[in-house]
């Protein structure tokens, strides 16, 4: 089985982004983001309706990196610590040595290659100091970008799923892409 050995919280960097732990600072930003129908439209995690949400999810984030169950970073941009996304994986199977991979970005920066460098730094982090074998993205068909996104860094898409989730009184449908480390090296 899989060992999550986080002593402290791994900060990356990439060459314009700090990936860092998500703090209580980040809550105003994190509300901003997720209250927003534009970010969330793919996601099927009901929007954030106060700043007292917004702070359980930040220290939500925390519980889940202190108990080994799951790691997500905050994304910034060198030389301003305001949060403008998050990356991580949000859910491990450590008995099958796996993790699904999670990202979502403000529209006010999307279209910079923002994600595509922090993802790309989380993939390594995930197969080199993780150990997965594998690396899922669960992806909402109509959300091109993400997919596009997922097949840039070599995810190959596994399945379709009609009707998956039922969200917001309509049934949504999923495709899972995966990406194993013996393809990713």
């Amino acid at each position: 089985m899989l060992t999550l050995s986080f002593d402290k919280f791994p900060v990356l960097e990439t060459e314009r982004l700090i990936l860092r732990a998500i703090s209580q600072d980040d809550v105003v930003a994190m509300f901003h983001q997720r209250s927003r129908k534009e970010l969330m439209e793919y996601i099927s995690i009901p929007l954030l309706q106060s700043k007292k949400e917004a702070e359980d999810l930040v220290k939500n984030y925390q519980f889940l990196f202190e108990q080994k169950i799951s790691i997500s970073w905050a994304i910034t941009i060198k030389g301003n610590p305001e949060m403008i996304g998050t990356v991580g994986y949000p859910r491990i199977s450590k008995e099958n040595y796996r993790g699904e991979i999670g990202y979502s970005l403000d529209p006010a920066y999307w279209g910079k290659g923002y994600m595509n460098e922090a993802v790309a730094d989380v993939l390594k982090y995930g197969f080199d100091n993780l150990k997965f074998h594998r690396i899922e993205a669960v992806i909402n068909p109509k959300n091109k970008a993400s997919v596009n996104l997922a097949l840039k860094h070599g995810f190959v898409k596994e399945a379709y799923f009609k009707d998956y989730t039922f969200f917001e009184g309509a049934f949504w449908d999923t495709e899972v892409y995966s990406l194993l480390a013996s393809d990713y090296r």
